[in-house]
């Protein structure tokens, strides 16, 4: 199974859960602290990864926000748009990530329906 599409997996894992788990609440810290920045290397967590995944391929989505949280959390709770999102989003990460011409052709493909 690739990396990506495990941490998409995760996340819609967690996105489901109640609001009550400590993940779900370390989560809405996380999105409520967003504004207090720190000098040096950007932190790598699961949230700006998929924000930058979902950039990539959504440019009208972004996860920067409570709001883009609550937002994902709708979205999770569907099974088939969940579905689609995961599997189109993780398309355009790994064809994005590859230097291989079948890739460049996927995501020529991705950027031509999202039209």
């Amino acid at each position: 199974m690739h990396i990506v599409e495990s941490r998409w997996r995760l996340f819609g894992h967690i996105l489901r859960r109640d609001k009550d788990f400590p993940v779900n609440k370390a989560m809405q810290a996380y999105f409520n602290q967003m504004a207090c920045r720190y000098r040096g290397k950007p932190t790598t967590t699961l949230p700006v990864l998929t924000n930058k995944e979902i950039s990539q391929a959504y440019s009208h989505m972004k996860l920067k926000t409570s709001n883009d949280l609550q937002t994902m959390r709708l979205l999770a709770q569907d099974q088939n748009k969940r579905k689609t999102f995961t599997r189109r989003t993780t398309e355009f990460a790994e064809a994005t990530d590859s230097d291989e011409p079948e890739a460049n052709r996927l995501q020529q493909r991705i950027s031509r329906s999202k039209n």
